[in-house]
């Protein structure tokens, strides 16, 4: 009866975080960058949550999951600088602790933000430079006074 009454409760404790968005899908996640017509540019991707990096576009970088926006700022030489925001958008898979996790399911995951996801990748629009137009001369000598 006992052995009975162990495996019932193992039973109903796994099934209370099948839902839980922090445990079915974690509280990381990977965002891909890219800059089209500009790869190999530096992206810094800054939220109050932290900084993250990618040193060389296109590629990408793991980040903790959060109710925060990204901001993703990228440079590179003979480009204008790039940017734009990552929104921070609600995990439907949440909605499962309201039937199976219940308060605590969703407290945990809105804690440690795995009730939030971010887009798979991102891409960045980044324009050449232009090169500053020349100067026009104006030159001391008349052309109208003969030489000798």
């Amino acid at each position: 009866m006992k052995s009975i009454f162990k495996l019932a409760l193992i039973s109903a404790c796994a099934l209370s975080f099948a839902g839980c968005a922090s445990v079915t899908s974690g509280t990381d996640q990977q965002i891909s960058v890219s800059t089209p017509g500009a790869n190999g540019a530096n992206c810094s991707l800054t939220s109050p949550d932290g900084t993250y990096n990618v040193r060389s576009t296109p590629g990408s970088v793991t980040v903790s999951k959060s109710k925060h926006d990204i901001a993703v700022l990228c440079k590179k030489s003979g480009y204008e600088n790039g940017a734009t925001t990552i929104s921070s958008n609600f995990q439907a898979l949440t909605l499962g602790n309201i039937l199976i996790g219940g308060v605590i399911g969703i407290g945990i995951d809105a804690a440690s933000g795995a009730m939030n996801k971010y887009p798979e990748s991102v891409s960045v629009t980044m324009k050449k430079e232009t090169a500053p137009s020349a100067p026009v001369s104006s030159s001391s000598s008349d052309s109208s006074v003969p030489t000798s």
